[in-house]
This record gives structure tokens, sequence and C-alpha cells, in this order.
């Protein structure tokens, strides 16, 4: 009886052991993210005098971007794109370009969309663009660039 015991007690303490070395895993696997999700938040509230942030977009195709939107000092709506290295900020108010949810409404007018899978923002060459990443109807992903400015889109890969 005793050995049925030590081996219920081994049991458990192995699948604990691998649910914590799980839990390490994703926690370290998230904290470049996490750490790049401040660096461009203070950033933000250095060059562009953010004073209150919305949302963080990353965007990575040939360059990696992290973009913060949110409230300047003067109330007004921005998008701070910024690159990996933190080197180079672009700054854009709101009225500038489109949206993030007009970005999604163009994807779904022009494609057919099952599920949208993520937003970004970022720069292609000197151009500021959203991401658009998503299902098609027959469940392969597929994403569509678009120019921020005037919402029309760049480049279109299906089925990747």
């Amino acid at each position: 009886m005793q050995k049925k015991q030590h081996g219920k007690l081994y049991l458990f303490m192995g699948v604990l052991l691998a649910m914590v070395a799980v839990l390490g895993i994703f926690f370290k696997s998230v904290q470049p993210e996490n750490e790049a999700h401040k660096e461009a938040v203070r950033l933000a509230k250095k060059y562009a005098h953010l004073k209150k942030e919305d949302a963080f977009y990353r965007y990575s195709r040939d360059k990696t971007f992290y973009t913060v939107f949110g409230t300047n000092a003067d109330n007004q709506k921005i998008y701070a794109i910024v690159s990996k290295n933190g080197k180079k900020i672009n700054i854009y108010g709101q009225e500038d370009g489109i949206s993030a949810e007009t970005a999604k409404k163009a994807v779904r007018k022009r494609q057919d969309v099952k599920k949208i899978t993520n937003v970004g923002m970022g720069m292609k060459g000197k151009t500021p663009v959203w991401e658009v990443t998503y299902l098609n109807a027959y469940g392969n992903l597929c994403y569509d660039i678009i120019a921020f400015k005037n919402g029309d889109i760049i480049k279109t890969i299906q089925n990747i």
C-alpha cells in the first residue's frame, strides 16, 4: 500500500515539476516583448510627450517596430512608431491616417476573412502602414499591408 502512495506522490511531483517548467519557459519567452513594450512607451513619453497609453502594436516584416497609441500632453491622439533598436521614432496624429479598426474593415471589405488574428503598425520604408493578419475562408493564414495615410492596400499575401 505504501508503494502505491509513493507512486502517486512521485506522479504528482512530476506533473507539478512539468507545470513549473512550462510556466518558466512561457514567462521567459514573453520577457523580451514586455521589455520592448516598456522601452517603446518610455521613448514615446520622452519624444512624443505621451501622457496616456491606449494600445501597443508590434510589427515585424522587413524590420521590427513597436507602436504606442495614446494621448499626448496636448490631448491629441498620436501613434509613436519606434524602431526595434529605439534609435528612430516616427510620430503621427490619429487624424493623419486611418485607425486599426478602419484597417480591419478595409481588409474585410476586400478579402474573404474568416477571422482577423492580429493588427500591427510599423514602417514599410518611409511609409507608415498597418499590417492585418487573418485566416481566410479556407482557414489559411494571410496578411495585408495597408497605408496608414489613405487606407490603400500596398501588399497582400494569401495562403501562407
